[in-house]
């Protein structure tokens, strides 16, 4: 059975909606901070274009003439603080004079909007109106026509180029407060996650203990039950055999008998599966071939039953060769009785990396889906005889070898398990 991978979430889901609604709060939140700041920027750079146009107006409407270089860095020097950078006078489109650093190109002669804002910086472009006379009584005095001979009145216009820097502020603190509430849901997430697989973790820990409890408790039971039992089997077994053998020619008894030799048998050998559960976890390691160990496995089982396939070469690996080949014969014994007659258990050991891999596949029913693990947990089952206790024993020796066991349903049919044995084990 595949792992779970690591980005996956684990353990209760109840971590991650809080984190996702806490993110979900913040970006909103921080959107929204944002999209206000934005539009404060934009009235603020309105705000100020508006204060640099009537500031011009008062400084300039009393000259007589266009504005002189003098009294253009005069204003630019009374205004550079709040951010006015360029300031030019213009008649139609050709610039008169100027101060700061800035151009005005092509605005002259484009019908756009009088403000306009690129980058970081904004232009203002409008008509320098000059005051109209008045009458000895302070009211304003009616135009006079012009005569045929005087010279078209003159249109100046004034720019403004400046840094909105009160916007530019809003719209920087709204940028850095979008980044600061990222991080956040990245910090938040990372938490919810972290915490998860703690929860996870901790139950699965608990599950382990629980297990752990749960077998020892079985050991203890089975090891008390097969060694009071063993004696008194034993004797049973003798007498039946003794049994069998003065009843030989007697076509009635001699059935009875042999059934009783037989229960015998079958009660010594869940005996010994009982006290081979509950067998010291201490290995006798020593060199062995791979092959040699699965075919006495195969040997043991059947060979007619099995079919066979070894490492192309002799090879020696850290082994306890005996209690290996009981795991192998265990998985074996299942899968032949799993297989319908006349379908071979396939069986071959190979090398991968630095690992040996005892495949068994069989052509039976399969695992049913969900049981993949269950199956390896002692009195589970799913045959009439027997006590459920041999794959939990394989189970137990290849973790004692280092290793690790697992089982699958194959596409064409049957189940297959994989007995996974590293070069060293711990």
């Amino acid at each position: 059975m595949s792992a779970t991978p690591w980005w996956r979430p684990r353990g209760p889901r109840m971590p991650w909606v809080a984190a996702v609604l806490m993110c979900v709060v913040l970006l909103s939140a921080s959107l929204f901070i944002r999209r206000s700041a934005l539009a404060s920027s934009s009235l603020v750079t309105r705000g100020m274009a508006n204060v640099l146009m009537l500031a011009g107006f008062e400084a300039f409407r009393d000259m007589p003439g266009p504005p002189s270089q003098q009294a253009l860095d005069a204003f630019l020097a009374a205004h550079r603080e709040g951010g006015l950078r360029f300031v030019a006078v213009a008649e139609d489109s050709r610039v008169l004079a100027s101060a700061g650093e800035g151009s005005v190109g092509d605005l002259l002669l484009q019908d756009g909007p009088p403000l306009l804002t690129e980058g970081s910086r904004s232009r203002l472009i409008h008509r320098l109106r000059r005051p109209r006379p008045v009458t000895a009584a302070g009211e304003p005095a009616p135009p006079a026509p012009p005569p045929e001979t005087q010279e078209p009145r003159r249109v100046l216009r004034m720019v403004y180029e400046f840094e909105p820097l009160t916007a530019q502020e809003l719209e920087s603190r709204s940028q850095r407060l979008l980044a600061v509430a990222l991080i956040s849901c990245g910090g938040i997430l990372a938490l919810a996650f972290a915490f998860s697989r703690s929860l996870a973790q901790r139950e699965l820990m608990a599950e382990e203990l629980e297990r752990g409890r749960r077998l020892a408790a079985l050991g203890t039971m089975s090891a008390v039950l097969a060694h009071e039992l063993r004696n008194p089997l034993a004797s049973l077994k003798g007498h039946a055999q003794l049994l069998a053998e003065r009843v030989e020619r007697d076509e009635v008894l001699r059935p009875k008998a042999d059934r009783v030799v037989g229960e015998a048998v079958r009660l010594e050998q869940l005996l010994n599966d009982l006290l081979g559960f509950v067998r010291s976890g201490e290995l006798r390691r020593a060199d062995a071939d791979p092959n040699d160990v699965l075919r006495a496995a195969v040997e043991a089982t059947g060979e007619a039953s099995v079919e066979a396939r070894y490492l192309p070469s002799r090879t020696q690996w850290p082994l306890d060769a005996g209690r290996l080949q009981q795991a192998l014969e265990n998985v074996l014994r299942n899968a032949v009785q799993a297989s319908p007659e006349g379908q071979r258990v396939e069986a071959r050991v190979e090398q991968e990396g630095q690992a040996l891999v005892f495949t068994v596949k069989d052509h039976g029913p399969g695992i049913p889906a969900g049981e993949e693990e269950r199956i390896f947990e002692p009195f589970v089952t799913g045959r009439v005889r027997g006590v459920g206790l041999g794959l939990a024993i394989t189970r137990r020796i290849v973790e004692l070898h280092g290793g690790t066991v697992s089982a699958r349903s194959h596409a064409s049919g049957g189940a297959e398990f994989r007995l996974t044995v590293p070069s060293r084990g711990s």
